[in-house]
């Protein structure tokens, strides 16, 4: 059994991270999980949350937004939808954001054929939730 773990985040977009790690936290479908050196294998979606992975003695956090993780030996692999690191996130333009998708948000709960924007703007709230959560 390997002391640490390899964490390798991937978005549609590019390869984010891949780093040593001595534990990983990550929003699985049914609630956080924790990973440790030796985890038994697994596969799991992701919700949109924070990330967070311990280095060289500084804790990490970072987005990430749906997808799927596995869990296999000593490696995992994210494969998510979006993902930002703390130091990619505008705090202030978030909470803009936020802003606007909960005024969408009103709008559209008022009108009964706009269910699937409905749903489309909880996610985003809560995408723009988890990067300010990220960041503070």
């Amino acid at each position: 059994m390997s002391a640490n773990l390899t964490l390798e985040i991937v978005t549609p977009q590019r390869k984010l991270l891949e780093v040593e790690a001595d534990y990983v936290t990550l929003p699985g479908g049914m609630g956080e999980l924790g990973i440790l050196p030796g985890h038994i294998p697994i596969v799991t979606t992701l919700q949109s949350g924070v990330l967070s992975y311990k280095s060289s003695n500084d804790v990490k956090k970072m987005a990430v937004h749906y997808g799927y993780a596995e869990v296999c030996k000593d490696k995992i692999t994210i494969l998510a939808n979006a993902a930002e690191l703390s130091s990619e996130i505008k705090l202030e333009a978030s909470k803009a954001a936020q802003k606007k998708a909960e005024e969408e948000l009103a709008d559209a709960l008022k009108d009964t054929d706009k269910a699937s924007l409905v749903q489309e703007l909880q996610e985003k709230i809560k995408m723009e939730v988890t990067r300010q959560s990220v960041v503070q």
